[in-house]
This record gives structure tokens, C-alpha cells and sequence, in this order.
């Protein structure tokens, strides 16, 4: 191969790869992101789960949160959708009909599922 074949395929090559990334939609990303999330006592004296969700990108997204509690020994999920308009916020805070002060053990998660 000739130095100016190299030359021009490297090139081509070059400009492919980065047109690639310009190029791309971003649909395959996920769009919803919990950025923050935190336990506690509400004012009434149950147990919340406050969730801060975000949409970084630069499309609408939805999805499914899943607040999933072991309260004692009892499972419990909470389910609440939720939707963003792109490069915003929101927070979500999600109540149970449980006590706090009478509760002697308290695990949780969250997951959050695009549609």
C-alpha cells in the first residue's frame, strides 16, 4: 500500500468516527436518572422514600419508579410513573401507611424502569 492510500483511508476512517457520535439519536440511552433519593419520617409521622429524578438528555422520557420496603417483616412496593420533559427535574415522594416510631427495622430500594 502507498503512503497516500494510507493517508486517504485514514482519513475517511476519521471522519466516520467522528461523525458517528454527531450523528446518533440517543434513544438507546437511558433518558431518567435517579440523581438523589433519601428515607425518612414524613410530617405525620409515616415512612417516606423522597426520590429526585432527572432527564439529561435532549427528549421527553418516562418511566415506572419501584420504591421496594422491607418495613419489619412485611414487604411492601409502591409504584408511581412518572414523565420529564428533557433537561429537568422532579421529585417524587412516596408515603406508607406505616408508622415510623414503631418500627424496628427498615430496609428499602428503588428501581427505576424506562418505558
Amino acid at each position: 500500500m502507498n503512503r497516500r492510500t494510507l493517508l486517504r483511508t485514514t482519513a475517511a476512517a476519521g471522519v466516520a468516527l467522528s461523525l458517528s457520535g454527531c450523528l446518533r439519536r440517543g434513544d438507546d440511552e437511558d433518558a431518567l436518572v435517579v440523581s438523589d433519593e433519601e428515607a425518612g419520617e414524613s410530617e405525620d409521622g409515616t415512612f417516606v422514600v423522597t426520590v429526585t429524578i432527572s432527564n439529561p438528555t435532549d427528549r421527553a422520557a418516562s418511566g415506572t419508579l419501584y420504591v421496594n420496603s422491607q418495613l419489619d417483616d412485611e414487604a411492601l412496593t409502591r409504584v408511581r410513573e412518572v414523565s420529564l420533559e428533557p433537561h429537568s427535574t422532579t421529585t417524587v415522594r412516596v408515603e406508607f401507611d406505616v408508622q415510623f416510631r414503631n418500627m424496628s427495622s427498615i430496609n428499602w430500594d428503588t428501581d427505576l424502569v424506562e418505558d
